[in-house]
């Protein structure tokens, strides 16, 4: 089931990461986290800073937006007004 969170629901939304990075490397701390797949990264500030990396892209966004986590399909969604982006765990 996907868990939709914003970043002003700083806590919730790191504990939630937590458990969508755990096949990875995952480091926090008071104002970011970090997700690292080897193959994939991840990583939030609480200011409203988004950026995500795969082999052949990477995604940047600044501002206000939802953040819609999926377990099961493995799935990061990335919400706003003017984008949706969408990064998908390495492996599932």
């Amino acid at each position: 089931m996907a868990r939709r969170l914003q970043l002003r629901d700083w806590d919730a939304l790191v504990e939630e990461l937590r458990r969508f990075g755990e096949s990875g490397d995952v480091t926090a701390d008071a104002d970011s986290i970090r997700l690292n797949f080897g193959a994939g990264s991840v990583e939030l500030e609480r200011g409203g800073h988004v950026s995500t990396g795969m082999a052949l892209h990477t995604f940047e966004y600044d501002g206000d937006a939802s953040i819609v986590v999926d377990h099961d399909a493995g799935s990061l969604t990335i919400e706003s007004g003017s984008v949706t982006y969408t990064f998908r765990r390495p492996g599932g």
